[in-house]
């Protein structure tokens, strides 16, 4: 079965990525025949040999539903061959058949690779070890489905795969070739998929998949994942997940519907195309990919406000984080809910109460999209605004300064805005997102404890306290030390693409490293134009800003253990 599962994987690798001729298709097409029967018969075997069928059928539902499918689909294509009742041919029909029963043995394989991932959890693994691990595996699956001839136009070389492929699963947008024109419809999707998956990350989907298969979760893999996602009470890990998926398909489908309304059709070959374009821009915005099919990206619909405003938002409720989401979104409308009589029973009165995360996560990231609007507006004001009527003087103002924190979407050219507008969007940049969100930087949250400290330390407070709460040490320690290792990571990368990427304009470099880790996106055009080590110091970049610089490092040097004594302490001048 091991064997047959590779080999499926690699018939549709060969049948879907690669031209192929119609001889080499028939014989694709009666291996998956005979893997088909092979199939039903091994399932059927292992229930009828098990001493505890219906224990067995009930943890193997979903292999036995997909047989089910599998049967019931013969039985229907053995029908249509006797009387045919579609005004489709044989060979088309065929087409579906064999191409429904792929997707059914994928999804068999995928659900084995998933019960065995299982097993790998309950092992003491770092989870950030799992972490870094799920997303460099994920990074090397894109990187291979889009050297596939059918995924691009004309080919495309290996740096440049890996550089997309990172740039997808980091949900970062910065691109070496336009995702519009050079990749196909094939390749777009690829990259859609990688950055659905690397916005909520593989351990979100491989988790709930775990809680659909064994219906929960073991006391290690709560542990486990408690840490990932940043939740302290192990009970609420499965719902935590659950709301995680439902939330951000809601609100991904909701903006899909939206641009759909709002794009002009002109644009447009058909109107399939226009809903793929509509579902790719909700889930890049969403997941703050900045990854766009308009070859000039946003800067085509610049004046159709409607779907500005509407990335605009996706792209900074998908940077809030889902604790903040769920706060102010998800239990509100619970709240609602709970007024309608007849669902009031269903309902457990809950009363709202809100973090001090949360209201830190919301506080800071209005004063930062006020005050960025206001410079940006003045900076740019006799520069790149100078042409434009009032009211998309604003709307540039404020999209402009809500992309730069990890988005990557721009509504006017980069490489022609001011040095002092580079470097306010190079702060926001390494600001970035907020934690538990589909975006990097060093967080909102960090950048806020980061100034009260500062402010506690000059006012000669010894303690940092906001909205009546105090925040511990160690918090304020992180916070500081993510800090300092991006500031280090930054110039560091920026020193040595000095040194390969020679006649390039050292702001230029510095926009590219910050945009790179803060996982943004924006760039002053020398991306395409970087040197193939100098992709590699920004794809390193991209990786470690979606990771996060402290978890890349617990990955490396693991978790340091607690000691339980302390040394003599003496003081140290530093003023």
């Amino acid at each position: 079965m091991l064997i047959l599962a590779g080999s499926v994987i690699a018939t549709l690798l060969i049948e879907y990525g690669f031209y192929i001729d119609s001889v080499t298709e028939r014989i694709i097409h009666l291996f998956n025949s005979v893997v088909i029967f092979y199939f039903v018969f091994f399932n059927f075997a292992k229930l009828i040999l098990n001493p505890k069928p219906i224990n067995y059928l009930r943890k193997k539902w979903i292999e036995f539903l997909l047989t089910f499918l599998i049967l019931l689909q013969t039985f229907g294509f053995l029908f249509y061959i006797q009387k045919p009742y579609l005004n489709l041919d044989i060979q088309t029909i065929t087409r579906i058949y064999i191409a429904s029963v792929q997707i059914y043995l994928t999804l068999d394989i995928a659900l084995k690779t998933i019960r065995q991932s299982e097993k790998i959890i309950q092992k003491s693994i770092h989870p950030t070890r799992v972490l870094v691990s799920s997303f460099l595996l994920l990074i090397l699956l894109g990187t291979i489905l889009l050297l596939l001839p059918k995924s691009t136009h004309n080919g495309i070389s290996l740096i440049n795969a890996l550089f997309t492929a990172t740039s997808a699963v980091c949900v970062t947008g910065l691109i070496v070739v336009d995702t519009g024109t050079y990749f196909t419809q094939f390749g777009q999707l690829i990259i859609l998929i990688l950055i659905q998956l690397g916005g909520l990350g593989i351990m979100t989907f491989t988790t709930f998949f775990t809680l659909l298969l064994s219906g929960g979760l073991g006391i290690k893999e709560r542990v486990l994942l408690s840490e990932i996602f940043s939740q302290s009470n192990l009970s609420k890990i499965s719902s935590t997940i659950i709301r995680i998926l439902f939330l951000t398909f809601s609100i991904e489908a909701i903006g899909a519907i939206a641009l759909f309304n709002f794009l002009p059709d002109s644009f447009f070959k058909n109107e399939t195309e226009k809903i793929f374009c509509a579902v790719f821009h909700s889930v890049s915005a969403f997941c703050n990919a900045g990854f766009s099919t308009f070859s000039n990206n946003l800067m085509d619909i610049k004046y159709n406000i409607p779907s500005i405003l509407t990335i605009a938002i996706l792209f900074i409720l998908g940077g809030l984080g889902f604790i903040v989401l769920n706060e102010y979104i998800e239990k509100p409308i619970l709240k609602i809910l709970r007024n309608i009589k007849f669902l009031r029973p269903k309902i457990e009165p809950q009363r709202i109460v809100f973090t001090l995360h949360s209201k830190l996560t919301l506080y800071t990231t209005i004063i930062l999209i006020i005050t960025g609007t206001l410079l940006f507006f003045t900076l740019e004001f006799n520069n790149t605004l100078k042409t434009e009527p009032f009211i998309y003087k604003i709307s540039h103002s404020f999209f402009q300064a809500v992309t730069p924190r990890t988005a990557g979407f721009n509504t006017i050219d980069i490489s022609k805005i001011s040095i002092p507008t580079s470097l306010l969007i190079m702060l926001l940049m390494w600001i970035g997102a907020s934690p538990g969100s589909t975006g990097g930087g060093i967080k909102t949250t960090s950048f806020a404890i980061i100034i009260l400290k500062i402010h506690a330390t000059i006012t000669g407070k010894e303690r940092v306290e906001v909205f009546n709460k105090q925040i511990n040490e160690e918090t304020i320690t992180r916070a500081f030390a993510s800090a300092t290792l991006s500031i280090l990571l930054i110039i560091s990368s920026t020193f040595i693409l000095t040194l390969t990427e020679k006649g390039t304009n050292l702001i230029d470099l510095f926009f590219e490293v910050v945009s790179a880790f803060g996982t943004v996106g924006l760039s002053r055009g020398i991306t395409p134009g970087l040197t193939n080590f100098g992709k590699l110091i920004i794809i390193i970049m991209m990786f470690i800003g979606r990771i996060g610089p402290l978890a890349f490092a617990f990955a490396l040097f693991g978790k340091v253990e607690r000691r339980n004594y302390e040394f003599q302490k003496e003081n140290v001048l530093v003023t």
